[in-house]
């Protein structure tokens, strides 16, 4: 009877924490779905960027609106350049003179009329107006806003026919048809999980699950919470799906 009472005894304190350290978190088995901490993640664009001015002009045209959708190689903003292409056509007009003058000298240098240091300036100078026509014509190519890659306008910053400064913030545009996440995993599991493995990501605004890949690992693990990131991606297109979304992953994949 002594013996009864003290096994469950036993069994009360072991159940309550007393007689040892708790059991490290180990990862969540293959095909249990929800195992381990919860794993929160946000959709992102894998491309995105931001688009700012080249050149200080006036902002002629904004052919696309807040949430539109475009192609590569669209036109996102015209500035008015109209200084700069005047300002091409003087440096062209400089830059036949100049060829011109170099020209004149070496025929007269080859006749012995001239000094080699008056030819060796006019061609210095041809250089030079070349060079500054060169600079303005890459200005000019500043003056359209084309689109890095096909996808929407995430926010605009300016608006039609205000001036705008080199380097000013234009907008902002991504891609959702690819959309990944990063989630922080205990670093000990490194050893069960490894790229393209399958996971999934229950999102919250649709209430439904989304089938996800693993991409990549980070480079450093945090000392302090032992925790690497994890970067994942959507396997297929979901229209309903956009970045900012957020869900729980679920590391219940099979290999």
């Amino acid at each position: 009877m002594r013996g009864i009472v003290w096994r469950i005894a036993l069994c009360c304190l072991g159940s309550i924490g007393l007689l040892g350290a708790e059991e490290p978190l180990s990862p969540p088995p293959a095909g249990v779905a929800g195992a381990g901490p919860e794993l929160r993640a946000e959709l992102r664009a894998k491309q995105f960027t931001t688009l700012s001015s080249e050149i200080g002009a006036r902002l002629v045209q904004l052919p696309f609106r807040e949430g539109a959708f475009f192609q590569a190689g669209d036109t996102l903003g015209l500035f008015d350049c109209t200084v700069q292409q005047a300002k091409l056509l003087r440096a062209k007009a400089i830059v036949d003179a100049e060829a011109d003058k170099a020209a004149m000298l070496e025929r007269l240098d080859q006749l012995n009329v001239s000094s080699k240091l008056e030819l060796t300036n006019a061609k210095a100078e041809a250089a030079k107006a070349q060079a500054e026509f060169a600079i303005i014509r890459a200005e000019l190519k500043s003056c359209q806003m084309i689109a890095p890659f096909p996808g929407q306008i995430v926010r605009l910053e300016v608006q039609e026919h205000q001036y705008v400064k080199p380097g000013q913030l234009v907008m902002e545009i991504h891609n959702p048809a690819t959309l990944e996440l990063t989630v922080n995993i205990p670093s000990r599991w490194l050893q069960h999980y490894h790229k393209d493995d399958r996971f999934l990501l229950r999102v919250d605004e649709t209430g439904n699950s989304y089938p996800a890949k693993i991409v990549g690992f980070g480079a450093r693990i945090d000392a302090v919470n032992q925790l690497v990131r994890m970067t994942g991606e959507i396997i297929g297109h979901f229209p309903e799906l956009t970045p900012g979304m957020s869900g729980q992953v679920i590391l219940n994949f099979s290999r």
